[in-house]
Parts: structure tokens; sequence; C-alpha cells
């Protein structure tokens, strides 16, 4: 082999290198910052599940449902004298 062939062939191997080497590192670069969007998308549902997790600790409360039943639902105790017996005759 002669010696401007190798050199040539020398020089093109060390710049597939370099691009190769460039390459990985804007890979690097990319998932990385993928990374930090999933992270932070996780963070912020993690958020968001403990807030609606207390919210429906919240509506499972007792008072709450009474609360809501009177107000929204015009719904009110029944007194003993409202109930009717029916009987199977009809």
């Amino acid at each position: 082999m002669k010696k401007a062939t190798f050199i040539a062939l020398f020089i093109a191997t060390h710049i597939f290198f370099i691009f190769f080497q460039i390459n990985k590192h804007n890979q690097i670069i990319t998932l990385s910052y993928q990374k930090q969007k999933y992270e932070k998308e996780k963070k912020e549902l993690l958020q968001q599940e403990q807030t609606l997790s207390q919210k429906l600790c919240e509506i499972k409360k007792r008072s709450h449902i009474t609360k809501y039943a009177k107000k929204t639902l015009k719904m009110s105790k029944v007194k003993l004298k409202q109930i009717k017996k029916i009987t199977a005759d009809g």
C-alpha cells in the first residue's frame, strides 16, 4: 500500500470516528432531554394523584355527603309519620 493511500484511509477513518462520536453525543443529549421531560411529567402526575386522592377522601366523608344531599338534591331526613306501610294485597 502506498503511503498516500494509507494516509487518506487513515484520515477518512478518523473522520468517520469523529462523525460517530458527534452523533453519539447528540443522541445522549436528546435522550437526556426526554428523560427530564418524562421525569417532570411523572412528578406532575404524582402530584395530581395526591390531589385527587385527597378530594376523594373529602367527598367520601359522611358530613360532605349529607351536606350535598341537603343543598344540591334538596333532600331531608324522613320522619316516622311520613312512612307508609305497603301491604301485599295492594
